[in-house]
């Protein structure tokens, strides 16, 4: 009978052995199924800022394409300006150089008698 009761006792302590493992493992699980729902937590936060921040993404990049072609604008109606302006000089410059009432001509000033210009100032022989 001695060797029946030793089996018995050491049937007992793996059993027991057994049990510690399995109690062990079920913890073990429970913790893993709490940190997996946490993760699909904050899986779900991070699904939802990433939709928020698309949307934001979107909105910003249309804002930026507005304001690229309102410049691109600017700088056409600027240039445009600045050319029509520099085509008005250059008209204007050679308006006046072609007319006959702006010119100058030095030897054409009539002179007094005596010699004298109009311009000349003091007492005239």
């Amino acid at each position: 009978m001695p060797d029946k009761n030793s089996r018995l006792r050491q049937a007992q302590e793996e059993a027991e052995e057994v049990k510690v493992i399995m109690m062990d493992n079920m913890e073990k699980t429970e913790e893993r199924k709490a940190k997996l729902q946490d993760l699909d937590k904050r899986a779900e936060e991070l699904k939802l800022k990433s939709k928020s921040f698309h949307k934001t993404s979107m909105k910003v990049k249309e804002q930026k394409k507005c304001d690229n072609i309102k410049a691109k604008w600017k700088l056409i109606a600027v240039v445009a300006a600045s050319a029509i302006i520099v085509i008005l000089v250059a008209t204007f410059m050679l308006v006046n150089r072609s007319s006959p009432e702006n010119t100058h001509d030095i030897g054409s000033i009539p002179m007094n008698e005596g010699g004298i210009t109009p311009t000349t100032i003091g007492p005239g022989k």
